[in-house]
């Protein structure tokens, strides 16, 4: 009985493990971008979309992946709030310069949006976490499952999973506490109502 239960925990702590990976922050954003650049200019605008992947989430990505081979930082996913400050300015700085690239090869406005929006998400929980640690995982599935609507109309609904399951996984493996994954909720469905009021805009 206690070899049978350990074995579910152990698969259950797998299974999160798995959902945390598949849909990081940095693969969601980046899967909005794509999506975002194929929305305003179909094939045309996968270009202006892999520029922006570069310098939104490759870049500072593997600026993470050497800190933690350094042991600079905890872990990829930047578990230790205090560490998770110096990171983020990183990545504003990275973008900042990805926008005036992307501005100057005159990327749609479609991409640019969704570039503010990530910008808006990185600020508000540089914010948040200089007093309490929230869920990034969080927010960003909640922004993806409603850019996914957005963008891809009825059949972005699918993505309406992405937050459950994604709030689960983190629970599971210790990570954060369900508080801190509602608060990351809550900041994402502000980014995404402050996406929704500016694709309205376009």
């Amino acid at each position: 009985m206690e070899r049978t239960s350990a074995t579910r925990r152990s698969t259950l702590y797998r299974t999160a493990a798995f959902v945390t990976e598949l849909f990081a922050p940095a693969v969601l954003v980046t899967v909005m971008l794509l999506l975002a650049g194929i929305h305003a200019d179909g094939l045309t605008g996968l270009l202006p979309a892999f520029v922006a992947i570069v310098f939104v989430t490759a870049l500072p990505f593997a600026g993470i992946f050497l800190l933690t081979r350094r042991g600079t930082v905890t872990d990829h996913h930047v578990g230790e709030r205090r560490q998770r400050a110096p990171i983020l300015l990183g990545t504003l700085g990275s973008i900042a310069v990805g926008i005036l690239v992307l501005r100057l090869m005159d990327a749609p406005p479609h991409l640019m949006l969704m570039i503010a929006s990530t910008v808006l998400g990185l600020v508000l929980v540089l914010i948040v976490n200089l007093f309490w640690k929230l869920s990034v995982h969080a927010a960003v599935s909640v922004v993806f499952a409603i850019a996914a609507v957005v963008l891809s109309g009825p059949w972005g609904l699918v993505a309406v999973v992405v937050p459950l399951a994604v709030g689960w996984s983190r629970v599971v493996l210790g990570a954060h506490t369900r508080a801190q994954v509602l608060c990351g909720f809550a900041a994402g469905l502000l980014v995404g109502f402050a996406y929704v009021a500016g694709y309205q805009s376009l």
